[in-house]
């Protein structure tokens, strides 16, 4: 999608790309860019678009992590598309927050996916080679 934007009183026309992929692509000038919008946490928000010049846009939140089913569960989601290039962890391993469960390359980039709290790995569902998509559950702690 096409929309104009207004940045310090100068207006820019901005080709959007999905705005649910993550990074999103934007187009100014011609020049690629990689737009990763801010997390907040427990909020998923959808942009519409408007060819009105815009002001200052709310960010979209990026998606890390999803409640499990079970209370005591954290599934953790790709927060981009991309390939699985290293899985770190295997089911019944203890992981400590922060350490590195896999790592996804999108766009040449390599990506880690860390835990975001202490846990035990209930279950790994991602394999090296894989390709997942924005969101896709990868890893289950307890």
């Amino acid at each position: 999608m096409k929309v104009r934007v207004q940045v310090d009183g100068e207006i820019y026309e901005v080709e959007i790309g999905d705005l649910n992929s993550r990074p999103i692509q934007a187009v100014v000038g011609g020049e690629l860019f990689a737009v990763w919008p801010e997390e907040v946490a427990g909020v998923v928000t959808t942009a519409s678009a408007s060819t009105e010049p815009a002001g200052e846009a709310a960010p979209l939140p990026r998606r890390t992590s999803a409640p499990a089913p079970e209370s005591d569960e954290e599934v953790i989601v790709a927060p981009l598309p991309g390939d699985i290039i290293v899985v770190a962890v295997q089911p019944g391993e203890s992981v400590e927050s922060g350490q590195l469960l896999c790592t996804l390359e999108s766009m040449k980039m390599n990506n880690p996916v860390r835990s975001p709290r202490a846990g035990v790995v209930v279950e790994v569902l991602v394999d090296v080679g894989d390709h997942v998509n924005y969101g896709q559950p990868m890893v289950r702690l307890r």
